[in-house]
């Protein structure tokens, strides 16, 4: 069984590669090339905070629509929260992916200002990127049909192309990001019902603005970023959490021993 399983991923995983090796052939040859994509992929203001600006500026549109409109935005943000936890959870439960970029079987010419060992440890499947900004890029259309068209090609071409390119993830890593992405945002304005959810968030607001408005600050913030502090702050207390009950489980047989 699990070698029928292998048999029917082997087309995938070769186009995965066909794809990694030709985006791959135009880096390490031009450095400012190298660099601009690099800059790109690692912007957050052109990335997340090129989307928190669209749901800002929704947000303060003043027509007949600015109620509903807020609602939606609000439930997207916690569809967007949900997305993220959701790419995390199953990166750490699906078998782990090498990273094209340490893949030997592979061999790619990392780009000239990539430190070869970045994301080592990670897995590349789904891309937690794809999963989020193909997830606020349906919110936006749902909201604005035009600037909605701008946002999916800006998560495709702008955001998840370059991840490509630097060898953070396969093609698939991406497509499936995306599509798990917008299945659950469309799952979210579905179950969360945006008029129940967002109704005591939009009482806040009327009632206590500058406490409202900096909670919502801090929240774009950190979807701009995904978390990545948080994330950061989260993986060194549970390494100096074991590093401790490590330290303590030596300290209490030493003391034993004596």
């Amino acid at each position: 069984m699990l070698h029928d399983f292998a048999a029917t991923l082997a087309p995938v995983i070769s186009w995965d590669h066909a794809v990694s090796l030709w985006l791959n052939s135009y880096a390490g040859h031009t450095p400012a090339l190298d660099r601009f994509i690099y800059n790109l992929a690692d912007s957050a203001m052109l990335k997340g905070g090129l989307f928190m600006a669209f749901f800002w500026w929704l947000w303060f549109k003043r027509d007949e629509e600015t109620t509903p409109r807020r609602q939606t935005i609000l439930t997207a943000l916690a569809g967007a929260i949900i997305a993220i936890g959701v790419a995390r959870v199953l990166q750490l439960m699906l078998p782990f992916r090498e990273r094209p970029l340490h893949n030997d079987a592979l061999s790619l010419t990392p780009p000239t200002v990539v430190n070869p060992d970045t994301l080592d440890g990670w897995s590349s499947f789904p891309s937690d990127h794809a999963v989020l900004f193909f997830a606020l890029a349906l919110a936006v259309w749902r909201l604005h049909r035009a600037l909605g068209v701008f946002a999916f090609l800006w998560a495709s071409i702008g955001i998840c192309l370059p991840r490509i390119f630097l060898g953070y993830h396969y093609a698939t890593d991406i497509l499936v990001g995306a599509v798990v992405g917008i299945v659950i945002m469309q799952a979210s304005f579905l179950v969360l019902r945006p008029r129940l959810l967002a109704q005591p968030l939009l009482r806040w607001e009327k009632a206590h603005a500058m406490s409202f408005y900096c909670a919502a600050f801090v929240a774009s913030l950190q979807l701009a970023v995904l978390f990545q502090d948080v994330r950061q702050l989260t993986v060194d207390g549970i390494g100096l959490v074991h590093h401790l009950s490590v330290t303590q489980a030596v300290a209490t047989e030493a003391s034993g021993a004596q």
